[in-house]
């Protein structure tokens, strides 16, 4: 699993909520979100108004089953080294990653809770035209 990560030019607009840009092995990477986004079509405040109780954030999630066949698998890289020229990021956001090198266990998870509140005209629309 160790091998030498080189980048000569990496360029990240912007890393956010969670994210994280690594150059190099790792055993592991875990990274979690919880995002509440209100939208409002009249500017107001108030800090305690939306307690994080949604079932967004307290569902289990389903994981897919374990494959309890082992498998082995060597790999044999003649060039100890990942050699990258250069990277551009505009922006990574909600639990992503950029990883050059190597990894053994990588776990993400990111809930988001979207809620609108506009004027009761544009609300009809909007209601009219959801899904859930």
């Amino acid at each position: 699993m160790s091998r030498l990560s080189v980048v000569h030019f990496l360029r990240a607009n912007a890393v956010s909520f969670s994210s994280v840009v690594q150059i190099g092995d790792s055993q592991e990477v875990r990274l979690s979100a919880r995002v509440l986004a209100v939208q409002r079509q009249f500017e107001y405040v108030d800090s305690g108004e939306f307690p994080l109780v949604f079932p967004v954030f307290t569902k289990l999630i389903p994981r897919p089953p374990v494959d309890r066949e082992v498998v082995c698998r060597l790999n044999f890289h003649a060039c100890p080294l990942i050699a990258v020229h250069s990277i551009r990021i505009i922006g990574i956001s909600a639990t992503s990653a950029v990883h050059i090198g190597s990894t053994k266990h990588v776990q993400t998870e990111s809930r988001v809770k979207h809620i609108r509140q506009l004027t009761e005209r544009r609300e009809t629309y909007a209601s009219s035209r959801r899904a859930d």
